[in-house]
């Protein structure tokens, strides 16, 4: 059986030599501009104005951000800057101090060390090692904030 090709009746199409160029009001990309603009470093003064609104020691800090207590004494001496994990995590923290400090005031530690009904027999300070366990901190904290026993 012969094969039959059937020549291309379709026309070609001619390659533009036009570029696209964007006006002057345009972004040049589709990155949102937030995202384009320069990152300051985090560094440990970034990280001591968080520490101090809290209740946390620098031993605590150091199971909270999974380092030995000598790399933030390092870090403090060499006001060196923090990786985007342990960045993320301190923000997170943030957030849980902030919302911590608005609700129970000074009484914020002693709340960390109690034993509250939604986690019993846990410690809130048990839970503060992972991004889960602060996350439910403050969706416990939330939760008591609208009068929903927790």
């Amino acid at each position: 059986m012969p094969s039959s090709k059937r020549p291309n009746t379709q026309p070609q199409k001619k390659e533009s030599t036009k570029k696209f160029v964007p006006s002057k009001n345009a972004p040049s990309d589709s990155t949102p501009i937030h995202l384009n603009a320069p990152k300051k470093p985090f560094t440990y003064q970034d990280f001591k104005l968080i520490a101090e609104k809290g209740p946390f020691t620098i031993v605590e800090w150091g199971q909270i951000l999974h380092m030995s207590e000598r790399t933030i004494h390092r870090y403090a001496i060499e006001n060196a800057e923090f990786n985007g994990l342990h960045i993320e995590r301190v923000l997170h923290v943030e957030k849980l101090i902030d919302k911590g400090n608005k609700l129970f005031g000074n009484g914020f530690k002693t709340w960390l060390r109690s034993k509250p009904v939604a986690l019993h027999p846990i410690q809130p300070k048990e839970l503060i090692t992972s991004y889960d366990g602060i996350q439910e901190l403050i969706d416990i904290i939330g939760r008591i904030e609208h009068g929903i026993l927790s």
